[in-house]
């Protein structure tokens, strides 16, 4: 039996669903399923009971949970004391990633890697989705973090067949309006409402620039833009000065700005309608062998977006 179908058995526990556990997983359900039935059959006795719509603990697995829970922190600590024995002058690991990482917990994920494994040197290149994806296919990271949108984002199959991708976060287009803006209180916002507004975006030659735009036209009008920036602090205190509105992604608004908006709230977000996804995906090649301390990287981000010990459930997207 693989000791880390105990990891498994403990994320089904929590989700109580196959299919959430498995996409925190990175794993097929069926995959997962197969893997709890090997375990089940090994400890002699069922631990999750399937008749309801729930995937709920059985008695036994109420009982077997706190061992599966040391058993996964014990493999998480064990297999980091070998890496960090075994990787003691390795090879910078080079990642490329957009730069908004701070917004969906990857920064912090960094800093426990580089805290757990501090003899790893990681070199970050911050730059667009379309210049991070091509990186990665030059070989010039090992591991890239971009943003993705089938929609959206020119695809070229011969590439995509070439590219590992791990689904890390998910987003949706808002629109950023100011407290008093007619629309602020609707639970949805259509683009069309929006024609005769002046907006704030991010650059040109991004992919957040180039959906807006695209969605927009889609709409059925061209959109005036007032100002762009990389910061979005900037953005934002556009949009609280009245003097426009911007289309951003949810967690773009997540993490804490440092502007003193004093006690009115700055802004309101309103999802726009039809709805407009993208993914944030860590990646990789798929025919290559990663370094040790990629494919560890790799393997702690797993952790991070389960929970897991070792990992950082308060930063998990």
């Amino acid at each position: 039996m693989d000791i880390s179908y105990f990891k498994e058995f403990v994320i089904l526990a929590e989700t109580q669903n196959f299919w959430a556990a498995a996409d925190r997983l990175f794993i097929g359900q069926s995959s997962l399923s197969k893997h709890i039935k090997t375990l089940e059959n090994q400890l002699g006795a069922p631990l999750f009971d399937r008749t309801s719509r729930k995937v709920e603990l059985t008695q036994f697995g109420e009982l077997m949970l706190p061992y599966a829970q040391s058993i996964a922190r014990l493999q998480y600590e064990y297999e980091s004391a070998a890496f960090n024995y075994l990787n003691r002058e390795c090879a910078p690991l080079e990642i490329a990633t957009i730069p908004v990482i701070a917004h969906y917990g990857i920064t912090e994920a960094l800093l426990r890697f580089k805290q757990a494994h501090p003899t790893v040197q990681v070199n970050i290149q911050e730059a667009d989705t379309l210049i991070v994806r091509e990186k990665l296919l030059d070989r010039a990271c090992e591991i890239a973090i971009y943003r993705d949108s089938p929609a959206y984002l020119e695809h070229s199959p011969d590439k995509e067949r070439q590219l590992v991708r791990l689904p890390y976060a998910r987003d949706q287009l808002v629109a950023v309006l100011p407290p008093n803006h007619p629309l602020s209180h609707a639970d949805h916002v259509e683009l069309p409402q929006l024609s005769e507004e002046m907006f704030a975006l991010i650059p040109p030659n991004t992919l957040p620039y180039n959906l807006c735009m695209r969605a927009c036209q889609e709409a059925g009008f061209l959109p005036k833009v007032y100002f762009t920036s990389h910061n979005l602090e900037s953005i934002l205190d556009t949009v609280r000065k009245g003097s426009c509105v911007a289309l951003l992604f949810t967690n773009h608004l997540n993490f804490p700005h440092q502007i003193d908006f004093g006690d009115q709230p700055p802004f309101v977000a309103v999802p726009v309608s039809p709805p407009i996804y993208t993914t944030v995906y860590l990646s990789y090649r798929k025919n290559d062998t990663l370094s040790s301390a990629a494919a560890y990287f790799i393997e702690f981000c797993k952790q991070v977006r389960a929970g897991l010990p070792g990992g950082m459930e308060e930063a998990a997207p």
